[in-house]
């Protein structure tokens, strides 16, 4: 007798949001998803599920929806729900160093046994992100199995039908099983009718029974993505489901086709052995290996493989197409490369710390000094959050409040950090510390300059500029803008073109540009004018770096060349840039001179008479841009619109002062050239940062922060001296 075909088929849901999510939509999603996809699962208590959330949506939950805790408790009780882990603050672990694996992960683990009784087994990978070395530190917290996608183990020769199974793989000895993710389920649900997920795992039951096709979803694409919510939970698909809602209408087809044998993950692993042994590549899912690429490249890449993934006689070449990998995002955006940077920068001073806390005698002060150094440590947890450090189909680094939110719980540590130097280990609690370094990891020395009210970083090799001032008494990265870097999408025939603007370097400060008289407000603000200087992004040498008491100054120098208008033939110039850090100001001279060729006037006179001097002063605002507000000296506002500042603007005169009013914060910049009598002949432009960026709600511009250029009349030496103020 023919034995009944049957396929196991583990349903998987994820609950994310990042850190620092606003309370608005924490509560929306809540209300068009969470609550109602539980609601689901509770009444359908013959299924079981897996289950993942993040742990600072657990937090929120546990805070402020005690009935949807309860449902998750009642159903773990009865054995219907399995609760993985992962990392707490949803990390990429590629990009976290060993101990903040093992901390977040048992942060993660704990919780869920603490709240729920449950053994924590199974691990999330944040954005499905492997590398080689995963099984070592996951085995090293006790946990089993991971789920991957099935993009992971396409290079490795397996075919389709070979991933209807689980894996084991090994690092060091110490093995891990692997789940792949069907990809085809996830394009059905919810999009399609019910009748065609079913079909397609019909298809993929076998005589044996032990075929595994893993379904996993976002729980947020089930009723907050676009029109989900509708199909999700009011009206789902006519066509085979009567316009029944989806989620119920699936979970009904679970129930009557009893051949789809319902499992969590944990139980197929202790009911199958792994189909066998397999090493898988760095990989991520695919659509991330297309977003990570540099967009020249992204834009071919997309090309050959829209050629080659329908066509049924090129499926042996798709097998084999990978695009990047995901620490790539790193380079592609330095923004990213700096909060990561930033990040182990600060958890290193906080080993620092702790090694010399360890001295300490008394017991009391001991438990008090770990207490701080124990919230210090969550703080950098919660920076490495991965929402912020890439961009795809959402916003991701391009969300200016989720990057503000990484700066800020690092700042938060390294007050944290201070006050441990302070109180425990008796130093000065104001300080001034000058440390060159390293930061960016590219090979070139940078400078970063600390004390209790500032940070400073400067980059001597990308034209000498500032790339992150840091105001600590409001934990504030006043330097935490965005480039407006091309993007692949910007080539599609739906964008607004009149929107895209593309920077030539990134937006740090103190950059300086020399353009033509001639160009226009539009033209530099949108950086399509032609630059006639070497300095914009040449190399600066340190020639001064010098401490004093609670003051720091450094002195930088390039000896570049400036193009002449009228004959395109380089012409001699230095630039001397003095930064000097005091309390809570940055005063900064900049002594630019051309070399005396005495054959040569007639060209001195050419660029004198032709170029102007700008210098980039960008700065950014988080809190609401309503409430954004500037004024000058110079001017005086009768009409209050005028006074918006995220309005482009130009005026003549030497002070500029703006305010974020959220945080009750003040940026004031004093602007004085040497070699003018009347200083109001400075003009000063100023315009708003905005990226035009694709995201899951289409084409946005995003805002991104304030630049501000004053700008310079020529001469054969010139002196410009510029006071922030940051209070």
């Amino acid at each position: 007798m023919e034995r009944e075909l049957s396929v196991n088929v583990p349903i998987i849901f994820h609950f994310h949001q990042p850190v620092d999510q606003k309370d608005l939509i924490y509560e929306d999603v809540y209300q068009k998803s969470y609550i109602p996809l539980i609601d689901n699962i509770f009444e359908f208590s013959d299924i079981k599920f897996t289950l993942h959330f993040s742990g600072n949506l657990l937090e929120w939950l546990l805070e402020n929806k005690p009935e949807f805790i309860e449902k998750l408790k009642v159903m773990a009780k009865r054995g219907q729900i399995e609760i993985i882990g992962g990392g707490y603050y949803e990390p990429i672990f590629a990009i976290i160093p060993y101990r903040d694996r093992i901390a977040q992960l048992k942060k993660l683990s704990d919780l869920i046994k603490k709240e729920f009784g449950l053994e924590v087994r199974g691990a999330w990978l944040s954005e499905r992100v492997w590398e080689p070395n995963y099984p070592s530190f996951l085995n090293d917290t006790g946990l089993k199995y991971v789920i991957v996608d099935d993009n992971h183990f396409r290079s490795t020769g397996i075919t389709q039908k070979e991933t209807f199974y689980s894996y084991i793989t090994e690092d060091d000895g110490k093995t891990l099983r692997v789940f792949p993710i069907n990809e085809a389920l996830r394009y059905l649900a919810p999009w399609k009718p019910t009748y065609m997920s079913i079909e397609y795992l019909k298809n993929a039951a076998n005589e044996k029974g032990d075929r595994c096709v893993v379904f996993i979803s976002d729980a947020e694409k089930m009723g907050v993505w676009a029109t989900t919510h509708h199909i999700c939970y009011i009206q789902g698909h006519e066509e085979g489901d009567n316009g029944k809602p989806f989620i119920p209408a699936f979970f009904d087809q679970i129930i009557s086709n009893n051949w789809i044998k319902s499992i969590t993950l944990s139980e197929y692993m202790d009911k199958y052995p792994a189909k066998s042994l397999i090493y898988l590549p760095t990989a991520s899912y695919d659509k991330m290996e297309r977003w990570v690429l540099p967009t020249k490249e992204r834009k071919a890449f997309t090309k050959i493989r829209e050629r080659v993934r329908w066509d049924p006689e090129k499926q042996d070449e798709y097998l084999f197409l990978r695009g990047g990998f995901w620490r790539y995002f790193l380079v592609k955006y330095p923004e990213s490369n700096n909060m990561h940077k930033k990040m182990l920068h600060v958890r290193d001073k906080l080993i620092v710390v702790e090694k010399n806390l360890d001295k300490l005698v008394g017991q009391e002060s001991r438990n008090e000094a770990n207490e701080l150094i124990k919230e210090a440590w969550t703080e950098i947890y919660k920076s490495q959050c991965n929402d912020c450090y890439w961009h795809g189909l959402f916003g991701g680094v391009y969300l200016q409040f989720l990057r503000f939110s990484v700066y800020t719980h690092l700042i938060n540590s390294e007050i944290i950090i201070d006050n441990l130097n302070t109180n425990f280990l008796s130093l000065e609690n104001k300080y001034m510390s000058v440390i060159p370094i390293d930061f960016n990891k590219d090979s070139r020395l940078d400078i970063v300059i600390e004390s209790d009210l500032l940070n400073v970083y400067i980059n001597p090799s990308d034209g000498g500029t500032i790339f992150e001032i840091d105001y600590k008494p409001k934990s504030y990265n006043l330097l935490n803008t965005l480039t407006r870097w091309p993007e692949a999408y910007h080539d599609n025939e739906d964008v607004d073109r009149d929107k895209i603007m593309v920077d030539r370097f990134k937006k740090n400060m103190l950059r300086v540009r020399f353009y033509h008289k001639n160009d226009t407000f539009e033209a530099i603000e949108a950086d399509r004018y032609r630059e006639y200087g070497s300095f914009a992004d040449g190399e600066f040498s340190i020639i001064k770096n010098e401490k004093n008491g609670n003051s720091a100054v450094i002195e930088l120098e390039q000896k570049g060349s400036v193009i002449v208008p009228s004959t395109n033939e380089s012409y001699p110039c230095s630039i001397v840039k003095e930064i000097k850090v005091e309390e809570n100001q940055i005063k900064i001279s900049l002594k630019i001179k051309f070399e005396k060729i005495p054959e040569k006037e007639d060209l001195v006179q050419n660029l004198i008479n032709n170029l102007n001097l700008g210098i980039d002063l960008p700065f950014f605002f988080n809190g609401d841009p309503v409430k954004f507000q500037w004024e000058s000296n110079q001017l005086l506002f009768l009409n209050e619109s005028k006074n918006e500042l995220i309005k482009p603007f130009q005026y003549t005169g030497n002070h500029f002062k703006a305010q974020d009013i959220s945080y009750n914060l003040n940026l004031e910049y004093l602007l004085q050239s040497e070699t003018k009598a009347d200083t109001e002949l400075i003009e000063i432009l100023k315009f708003p940062i905005f990226t035009y960026a694709f995201t899951d709600e289409g084409y946005i511009t995003i805002y991104q922060g304030i630049n501000v250029i004053p700008q310079f009349k020529l001469s054969k030496e010139l002196e410009i001296n510029i006071n922030i103020k940051i209070y």
